[in-house]
């Protein structure tokens, strides 16, 4: 990922936290036929091994697992993005752009064989997005309908090789710039616009505090 120097986020802590709220991601791999995505979720889990994994599944009628057993493959985490007009600015010579942020992970494919594993991860991912719920549905792995749904399943861990995170919120512009951005996104109900702001608010105040 082409990431300027301004935008470049390398706190792990960050990271982690990031990928934990945004963990609907995207699973690219390069295949003999060419490139192959899968939309997943993913359970991070940074104290396992030296970088940390991430736990993953997929349908086992999806053939994009069948080569992926100790290849390299990439996971991007896709986090708020809106539209910035060059109106906002309030300053000549400025164009459109568009702010964002994102996490690529980069790792190697372990498929995970043996039962008792596969249930153990399983039931880790359960146990962290229910965990929000008001009532938690608790998994029964060893319930004849759940047992025969793990079999149409295939189980897997990416052992993290690096992290890459862009956060790019006009840190390039002047305060006063990122200032009337911030009120121009206010006025917008489009893509994540109130989110952007904010995230540049806080921004600015972590760099006034600093």
């Amino acid at each position: 990922m082409y990431i300027p120097k301004a935008f470049e986020v390398n706190d792990k802590t960050k990271l982690v936290n990031f990928i934990r709220d945004n963990s609907f991601g995207i699973l690219f791999s390069q295949e003999e036929n060419g490139p192959l995505a899968t939309h997943l979720p993913f359970l991070m889990d940074e104290k396992t091994g030296d970088n940390g994994v991430l736990i993953g599944h997929m349908a086992k009628q999806n053939s994009h697992w069948n080569k992926l057993n100790g290849k390299e493959v990439l996971v991007v985490f896709q986090g708020p993005h809106a539209y910035i007009s060059a109106s906002w600015y309030n300053d000549p010579n400025t164009v459109p752009t568009w702010n964002y942020v994102a996490v690529h992970v980069y790792g190697t494919v372990r498929i995970i064989e043996k039962k008792e594993e596969m249930v153990e991860r399983m039931e880790k991912t359960v146990n962290f997005y229910e965990s929000s719920m008001p009532n938690p549905w608790n998994a029964k792995f060893d319930d004849e309908f759940i047992d025969g749904l793990m079999n149409g399943i295939v189980v897997f861990e990416i052992s993290i090789n690096r992290m890459e995170g862009k956060w790019k919120l006009s840190q390039n512009h002047s305060i006063e710039r990122q200032q009337n951005l911030i009120n121009g996104l206010k006025t917008s109900n489009k893509y994540n616009s109130a989110e952007i702001a904010t995230m540049m608010e806080q921004n600015i105040k972590q760099k006034d505090n600093a």
